[in-house]
């Protein structure tokens, strides 16, 4: 075997290595009881676009184990179905739920056009504001475990994220989901970051009002990315807990899923390039790795072959951490359904990570995103325009 390819092998036993201790870290003790020594008042905030699953959703989030917490709700025109499910929403029992209009946004992300026009909706009795998607499925815990964070430890901001979920029987949903997810069970909560997530984010009203996040947003199309900078900016640290990840049902195509994978890699080489870079090596390393050490497979070599099998052997343990970790946090999605998802997700492995690698590594050829049934040009961060919309369904 040559010297590359010697490199290249122990770079992926590397990173396999460390990759299978950070999952065994993040579901080791979990689930664990998280309750907020006390009860701030909280206005949750929420972009909607398109009604979808948007009843169940509010029924959810309204049922939250926590006694304290208000709903700002924003679409972008009155036109959107959201609108009508959301005033019918507001005058059901539950926690207070105020709809307001942002426009239609010309100049920057619709998402972040209608955060900015909720924000607007805030009071001064508003002592702690926390973000949510309406493409999530919060469980009744998802408040209280992210103002634990605040009210417990002192942190100044709690941020969760996504685990996917397979809406469907799509061999590509499943696929998304599994490259999804190999990046959640990474436990963030045990580093610095600044880094955070906007479909789940809490923060003091006070450090909201510090970092000035009006000034970040405007303009802009990535919500989290320049909340992330706002942070670092202001020498603020988030939080990860491990109990932070929140359900996200997933239905797409192979074009759909590669399509996801462009655009959330083209809003980190946007904002942070290094992060982008890091990421790309790290997902090329083991397709790399196999052509480089092709040759020695064929020959036959038994140190090579072992290094593959112990390789695989650990890909299978990580999958095997995964479903345990989603079954102590979410036990009611074991079934027929979740059993054919892990399948797919093991014996697809090599498929589902090279369309991750590619839509990463196609991040920067992108000169245009969309999302959400708009079509942007993003030029920068906080230079972007509206090219064309679809009708909202």
């Amino acid at each position: 075997m040559n010297l590359a390819a010697d490199v290249l092998l122990a770079l992926w036993g590397a990173q396999s290595l460390v990759s299978t201790f950070a999952v065994a870290a993040y579901r080791w003790g979990l689930p664990r009881p998280e309750i907020p020594g006390a009860e701030p008042s909280v206005a949750v905030v929420l972009a909607v676009k398109g009604a979808g699953d948007l009843k169940a959703f509010l029924l959810r989030l309204r049922a939250q184990s926590y006694g304290r917490y208000r709903i700002i709700a924003c679409v972008e025109s009155e036109e959107d179905p959201a609108f009508g499910v959301l005033r019918a929403a507001a005058d059901e029992p539950g926690p207070a739920l105020e709809v307001t209009v942002a426009g239609l946004a010309e100049y920057a992300g619709q998402k972040v056009s209608n955060l900015l026009a909720a924000l607007e909706r805030l009071t001064p009795d508003d002592e702690v504001v926390a973000f949510i998607d309406a493409d999530t499925l919060p469980t009744p815990l998802w408040l209280p475990r992210l103002i634990a964070v605040l009210v417990n430890s002192g942190r100044p901001v709690a941020t969760g994220y996504r685990w996917m979920t397979p809406a469907d029987d799509c061999w590509s949903s499943a696929c998304l989901a599994a490259a999804n997810n190999a990046i959640a069970a990474l436990p963030r909560g045990a580093l610095p970051l600044t880094i955070v997530w906007g479909g789940s984010v809490a923060m003091r009203r006070t450090t909201l009002d510090a970092i000035r996040i009006a000034d970040y947003w405007r303009g802009a199309i990535s919500d989290d990315a320049q909340m992330g900078l706002a942070l670092r900016r202001a020498g603020l640290l988030a939080h990860a807990p491990r109990q932070g990840l929140v359900l996200s049902p997933v239905s797409c195509t192979w074009r759909g899923f590669f399509a996801f994978g462009v655009r959330q890699y083209r809003f980190v080489y946007l904002h942070k390039w290094q992060s982008w870079a890091i990421a790309v090596a790290c997902l090329w390393t083991p397709p790399v790795a196999l052509v480089l050490t092709a040759p020695s497979l064929a020959a036959g070599s038994a140190w090579t072959w072992g290094a593959l099998a112990a390789l695989l052997a650990l890909g299978d343990v990580r999958i095997r951490l995964r479903r345990s970790l989603q079954r102590a946090l979410w036990r009611d999605l074991d079934g027929p359904r979740d059993d054919r998802r892990w399948r797919v997700e093991r014996l697809m492995r090599p498929v589902w990570h090279l369309v991750h690698a590619l839509a990463a590594l196609s991040a920067p050829l992108s000169r245009t995103i969309d999302w959400a049934g708009v079509r942007y040009r993003v030029n920068a961060p906080q230079d972007v325009v509206v090219m064309g919309r679809k009708p909202i369904a």
